[in-house]
């Protein structure tokens, strides 16, 4: 293997070329998300194996259609370049539909949608029958933290994915390749990276993210915030259990889950409960009957606050009188020992976030926030959640390509864990909010507790 060759885009050029060879007449594709990226990267990698490697000739051996995208092979092959990005005057990528392929393969797929991936190989059938007897698509990746990592690595809960039928992951990293100059030299360049880039790219870790600097949480480090098994480390049967609601519908209906130990001063996010629409639990109604499900047969000893969004105090003007999101809530959780405490007011973004930011990056007034690996959707967040020019969160919308929803990508669980932490530090958040006077935050709790939450 060249020294200028990536391992993954080696490896697909390779079989799509060697494929092209041996069967006269297939039509093998040769995708990325656009076609300037493609030409730039993977194609160059094709070119040098054809020409350097192989010592093909072109418009001998082979030639090159720019117009229509095709690299047409003396026997009648061809490899078509494929651009697989989302647009939105094609949101189901129907401009796949008069195509037919042999094989395809799809280079850094972790910047496509999933969608664009199962719409490209539902094509693959043109001489399917005669060579390869079955349709196969060859996808590469760094580890990313998107759907690709759902879908092929580890599940949500962080466990091993079990593949569906016909699909197969196969790891290796920088190490699994053969020339070792090559390794010693690709090395040698991760380890000027950043940490998180190391960790990616040359241990192919799928859990390690890192702080963005553009984040509105800028504050946050995966390696010092996150923990593997927090959840069974820390739990307390016989602490209260805060469950801490946002009401969005779309893309999923929130609870995110915490305790507290105020003699540590630690506090704990151990778990995401969402309602998907998919589901049907992206509803106050249904998110909270399955909640209840959940936790009426543990043998949680203590009483499960009820919080988050102050907004869900407003009545719906659909239900009686009386009723808003959080009386639905405990109503739903009849038969667990529930309480309520929520915060009169959202707290003014710049403000939080400054002080968020002070306690995740210097454990200000000696507070350390730690978070559940598998809290996937939280991590998200606090990585990708931009920050306004005012130091608000950016509340940008993306559309829904099916359903034509719009709604806030980022933001929602982030929510809840500001909700949580405001409330439940609510003296050092006072104490900074009113310039390091320690005051008492104003709460709408109907019960009075006996504890320090």
């Amino acid at each position: 293997m060249k020294n200028d060759l990536g391992g993954k885009s080696y490896l697909g050029c390779q079989w799509i070329a060697t494929s092209c060879v041996r069967f006269p007449g297939i039509r093998a594709g040769l995708a990325r998300k656009t076609l300037k990226s493609l030409k730039a990267s993977t194609f160059n990698t094709l070119m040098t194996i054809l020409k350097e490697e192989w010592g093909l000739v072109e418009d001998e051996h082979f030639n090159m259609n720019s117009n229509t995208g095709e690299l047409l092979f003396w026997n009648g092959s061809k490899i078509i370049l494929m651009e697989m990005a989302t647009l939105p005057s094609d949101p189901t990528f129907s401009r796949f539909g008069s195509s037919e392929f042999t094989i395809i393969f799809a280079d850094e797929i972790d910047q496509l949608d999933m969608r664009a991936v199962d719409v490209a190989f539902s094509r693959i059938r043109w001489l399917t029958h005669k060579t390869f007897k079955v349709s196969k698509m060859l996808l590469s990746t760094n580890p990313s933290t998107n759907w690709v990592r759902d879908r092929f690595v580890q599940t949500p809960d962080g466990e091993p994915v079990v593949t569906r039928k016909y699909e197969k992951y196969i790891p290796f990293s920088l190490f699994d390749n053969p020339d070792p100059e090559f390794r010693a030299t690709y090395e040698a360049s991760l380890r000027m990276m950043s940490e998180a880039e190391k960790q990616r790219l040359l241990y192919g870790n799928w859990d390690y993210v890192d702080s963005n600097d553009a984040a509105f949480y800028r504050g946050f480090d995966g390696s010092k915030h996150l923990e593997s098994g927090l959840k069974d480390r820390v739990y307390d049967k016989n602490k209260p259990l805060i469950l801490s609601f946002d009401f969005n519908c779309h893309p999923f209906m929130t609870c995110l889950v915490s305790q507290v130990d105020y003699e540590k001063r630690e506090i704990y996010f151990i778990e995401e409960i969402l309602g998907h629409p998919k589901h049907k639990r992206n509803n106050t109604p249904a998110l909270s009957k399955f909640i209840f499900d959940k936790y009426r047969k543990s043998d949680h000893k203590d009483m499960f606050i009820v919080s988050g969004d102050p907004a869900g105090l407003a009545r719906d003007s659909r239900v009686e009188e009386g009723v808003n999101q959080f009386t639905i809530i405990r109503s739903a959780l009849t038969g667990l020992h529930t309480s309520q405490r929520l915060l009169k007011t959202q707290p003014p973004q710049t403000l939080r976030g400054e002080w968020i930011n002070e306690v995740l990056e210097n454990e200000l007034d000696g507070w350390k926030i730690i978070i559940d690996l598998k809290c996937r959707k939280l991590t998200d967040d606090l990585i990708y959640q931009l920050s306004e020019e005012d130091g608000s969160k950016d509340k940008s919308k993306v559309r829904d390509p099916i359903t034509g929803v719009k709604y806030e990508r980022y933001g929602h669980v982030s929510d809840c864990f500001d909700y949580t932490l405001c409330l439940f530090l609510q003296k050092d958040w006072y104490k900074y909010k009113r310039g390091g006077n320690t005051v008492s935050a104003p709460t709408s709790a109907r019960i009075a507790p006996t504890f320090e939450y």
